[in-house]
């Protein structure tokens, strides 16, 4: 997927509060290394408030792929199901998933940390939004990324969003059954 499919943003620059909080936090915990590790992440360091707007993926290589270790629970009520332990292959807007697949491959190629907003849309025929999103890679053995945590704040359109998942998707799985 064209990296132009997104613009990437420095996350330095993040105007959001919520945002520069969760960089900041990362920073500190990556000191001069490329990144932490993420046995290094303490949720308890954040601000509640934050935590179900973050997702995080373990990264399999071999064939690359991205697994959801952490689906959190505003996601959770946005799409109606729970992610946690899919593929990202598994999202069910192709769109969506080949977006959020390119800026993955982007933290994992470059190991920083990655900004961007994009379009998204729920299904084909859904209504586009704008979504601002926080890419911070985490690396067990100082070399590969082997875990990115997203930071997305879904607040700002949730009811928008939650209707066009409801219409594109059917009936909300509130059985979050993976099969």
């Amino acid at each position: 997927m064209p990296r132009d499919d997104y613009l990437r943003r420095s996350p330095i620059r993040f105007d959001e509060e919520n945002y520069q909080t969760c960089y900041e936090y990362w920073q500190r915990l990556k000191g001069a290394r490329r990144s932490p590790a993420w046995r290094e992440w303490d949720w308890f360091e954040l601000p509640v408030k934050l935590i179900p707007y973050f997702l995080v993926v373990d990264v399999r290589y071999d064939p690359q792929d991205f697994v959801y270790r952490f689906w959190g629970t505003a996601s959770v009520d946005m799409h109606g199901k729970d992610f946690t332990g899919l593929s990202i292959s598994e999202i069910r807007s192709p769109q969506t998933a080949k977006l959020t697949e390119a800026q993955y491959a982007e933290v994992v190629e470059h190991h920083e940390a990655l900004g961007s907003e994009y379009t998204v849309k729920a299904g084909e025929n859904g209504l586009a939004y704008v979504q601002t999103s926080l890419r911070l890679p985490f690396s067990d053995d100082g070399e590969k990324v082997t875990q990115v945590a997203t930071y997305v704040d879904w607040s700002r359109d949730r009811d928008k969003i939650k209707e066009e998942h409801i219409r594109e998707f059917g009936t909300r799985d509130w059985s979050f059954d993976r099969s």
